[in-house]
């Protein structure tokens, strides 16, 4: 009687055991959800751009841009926008600003096509802005998602992530 009420009291666990697993599969208990990179709600755009036609390439960068974050540079570091720096480009114009000096470019892009090296070339957003006595080249580098991705054409250059809103 005592052996048969233990194996009655055994079966009761385990069956307990599995409706618990059973419910942790359905409701998704333990399932890891990798928040590192933000789905966007409509239509979500992922193109590489440097290796695209010019007018793809202004097609894909035109609205209005703020500036989340720059990494790279000799010392490789990451540096967070503060400032609400802002891009608002055309297929041929630039406007750049911050909320701490204002507008600080407002001109005529030119488009350089350059050699980027591995038999790859592309066509370099470049523009001139008072106080430097060269202008700036960028590589229009991908759009991903709501993010647009340029890079300096300089060697150990930064990268700068711009949000569209």
């Amino acid at each position: 009687m005592i052996h048969h009420c233990k194996l009655q009291v055994m079966k009761t666990y385990i069956l307990i055991i599995c409706a618990f697993v059973s419910i942790c599969i359905v409701t998704g208990v333990g399932c890891r959800y990798d928040e590192t990179v933000p789905v966007p709600k409509s239509n979500p755009t992922n193109i590489i751009l440097y290796n695209k036609p010019l007018d793809t390439i202004q097609h894909y960068i035109q609205g209005k841009w703020k500036l989340q974050y720059s990494y790279g540079g000799i010392s490789v570091h990451k540096e967070i926008d503060t400032h609400n720096s802002y891009m608002i480009l055309s297929p041929t114009h630039i406007t750049m600003g911050n909320d701490l000096t204002g507008i600080v470019v407002d001109t005529t892009i030119v488009w350089v096509k350059a050699d980027i090296g591995n038999r790859d070339s592309t066509y370099l957003l470049s523009y001139s802005w008072s106080g430097y006595l060269w202008p700036e080249y960028n590589i229009v580098d991908q759009l991903k998602y709501d993010t647009l991705i340029l890079r300096q054409y300089v060697d150990d250059g930064l990268e700068f992530f711009y949000k569209k809103y």
